[in-house]
């Protein structure tokens, strides 16, 4: 059985975009947090979708997380390490995008007394 000189690249390319599509519908978030909504209306919930340098893997993600318990205006966040994403949901009338941002910026106190900024927010969406 004699095959065209195209048939194999044209599959290798189809699987390479079957690949990228597919990926895109079946990525789980690293981690989903859901806080209570203390004051804060369904109807009133807005998304943003910050891209993150720092979060890496589920250690990282979850650690991410926890910078916004307690937060009001928080609602919901997911991360997706290997994209370095957080999706926010968040009540615009209690906290901004910028507020998130400076959270998620600022310097981390650790136990030995020093200090550093782990997480860089890269853009939001």
């Amino acid at each position: 059985m004699r095959v065209s000189r195209l048939a194999i690249p044209l599959l290798v390319i189809a699987a390479l975009f079957a690949g990228y599509f597919l990926r895109l519908a079946f990525t789980q978030p690293t981690t989903a947090v859901t806080y209570a909504a203390i004051g804060s209306a369904d109807d009133d919930a807005s998304q943003a979708t910050f891209v993150v340098e720092g979060v890496k893997c589920k250690g990282t993600a979850a650690f991410f997380s926890s910078l916004y318990e307690g937060v009001p205006g928080v609602i919901s966040i997911e991360t997706f390490a290997t994209e370095q994403r957080a999706i926010f949901t968040y009540n615009p009338n209690l906290i901004t995008t910028d507020s998130i941002r400076a959270i998620m910026e600022a310097p981390i106190d650790f136990d030995d007394g020093t200090s550093m900024k782990v997480f860089r927010c890269l853009s939001i969406e």
